[in-house]
């Protein structure tokens, strides 16, 4: 059996509830809350049949050369460290939220190096079935109990809340996957809720212990954490998400809420990735990094990631499309850099498997579709361009400190326009009639 489970937070209706299978999360957007409005807890499945490949031989003659392809320089820092490998490059680009997206850099970021906790804490290194990539490492806590410790999870509630503490982060990221809570989230809405405490806006007492929860104090991260699902005293507040919880404190606190159409932000700063800001911004389920994986041209030559402009338009474009296929084929996202030619190779792929007919035009044609898909369905439900937006702290016309990255509200606007013509869009960003039709979205369930 194969079994896809929520846990209490989903029983509890948490806006970032997560469902969890085979020790995995799927934890944006909260579909762990719909399972639980509907009095779900899983859904088990089991097979009992195999599945019918079209093309058996070139299947396989086609996965083997991707496996030898997968063992290469492009997937090498996920098999030695994981996505953990991230938090020192992205500090040293000044790139790592902190203190709530105060700075772009950590002071603490050693206590939390990779190279240093891999050798110390980690106990065993997983993959998905027949992985050659073995992205998945597993972290002892103090208890001497293991945890799965991915980049987002070690930023969110580690430098985001200001805790240099690597066992307590380990502990914090243990209580998410146990509570069934999204790791991002939550670290964005206690850090969100921690700067209001710094600033007298909230008592920010835990109960029932009565500890303040402030910055750095990593005790107060992994007790607030376990306070979220009973929605009691401050974990009601917490539960709400940085956006709600924002709407109820009041006192200008809006301006540092860290949230996209009320996602909180992953662990990109996007004063210093500015193909990336432009990608959060314009993502459809709002600050996403798993659809637009931007930040890729941010750290390439086809960008200065200083300083975007019109020309990130068609780079974040890309990135866009190059996920909704992986999405769509179900393919690894890390496998994305060991294909020369990701559309025409994937066709092949799929031909082989199913027998389809299938050029890599298109299955362009078909990402195309996907997110054009997305932004009908927004669109029919009433959002507009004032969606498409960053925080208000991370738009400024000079920087706080001499030197360092900033990103004025007009650059980014103007980046949006780039990209809404990009894509054939309003300027207004609305999607319109003949490219609708163009795509097969004029059914009037994608509105109107």
């Amino acid at each position: 059996w194969q079994v896809a489970a929520i846990g209490p937070a989903g029983e509890r209706l948490v806006p970032f509830a997560t469902i969890s299978h085979d020790g995995r999360h799927a934890g944006r957007g909260g579909l762990g809350a719909v399972l639980g409005s509907k009095r779900l807890k899983a859904i088990a499945v089991r097979g009992d049949r195999r599945a019918t490949i079209a093309q058996p031989e070139a299947t396989v003659a086609l996965a083997k050369r991707l496996s030898e392809r997968s063992f290469g320089p492009a997937t090498e820092k996920y098999r030695e460290l994981g996505t953990v490998a991230n938090l020192l490059v992205f500090n040293r680009f000044d790139a790592l939220p902190t203190r709530n997206f105060r700075s772009g850099r950590f002071e603490g970021v050693e206590h939390l190096a990779p190279e240093d906790l891999a050798p110390a804490r980690r106990v065993a290194r997983k993959s998905c079935a027949a992985c050659t990539i073995g992205c998945e490492h597993v972290y002892a806590r103090s208890n001497g109990d293991g945890v799965r410790l991915e980049y987002e999870s070690l930023f969110a509630l580690g430098p985001l809340c200001g805790v240099e503490d690597p066992d307590a982060v380990i502990r914090a990221a243990a209580a998410c996957d146990e509570l069934g809570i999204d790791t991002i989230s939550t670290g964005g809405t206690i850090a969100f809720v921690m700067e209001c405490v710094e600033r007298g806006l909230i008592d920010g007492r835990i109960g029932p212990s009565g500890r303040h929860l402030r910055f750095g104090d990593g005790e107060a991260v992994v007790e607030a954490i376990r306070s979220i699902p009973a929605r009691e005293g401050l974990g009601a507040l917490l539960a709400l998400g940085s956006r709600r919880a924002a709407e109820r404190i009041g006192g200008g606190s809006e301006a540092w809420a860290m949230h996209v159409k009320g996602l909180e932000l992953p662990g990109y700063d996007p004063r210093s990735l500015q193909t990336m800001a432009l990608g959060l911004a314009v993502s459809t389920r709002g600050a996403d990094h798993n659809r637009s994986g931007a930040y890729e041209a941010d750290f390439s030559e086809r960008a200065d990631r200083r300083r975007g402009g019109p020309s990130s338009a068609p780079l974040a474009i890309a990135t866009e499309d190059r996920a909704a296929l992986l999405d769509s084929l179900i393919l690894c996202k890390f496998l994305r850099g060991v294909f020369d030619d990701l559309f025409a190779e994937s066709a092949e792929l799929l031909a082989a498997v199913t027998g389809w007919d299938v050029t890599g035009e298109e299955l362009h044609h078909v990402a195309r579709r996907v997110i054009n898909a997305r932004k009908c369905l927004n669109q029919r439900e009433g959002w507009t361009r004032a969606e498409d937006t960053l925080p208000a702290r991370l738009l400024c016309d000079a920087p706080e400190t001499p030197g360092a990255a900033h990103l004025p509200a007009s650059r980014l606007q103007d980046m949006i326009t780039a990209y809404y013509r990009e894509r054939g869009w309003t300027e207004d960003g609305r999607v319109p009639k003949d490219l609708r039709a163009a795509l097969g979205l004029d059914d009037p369930a994608f509105g109107s």
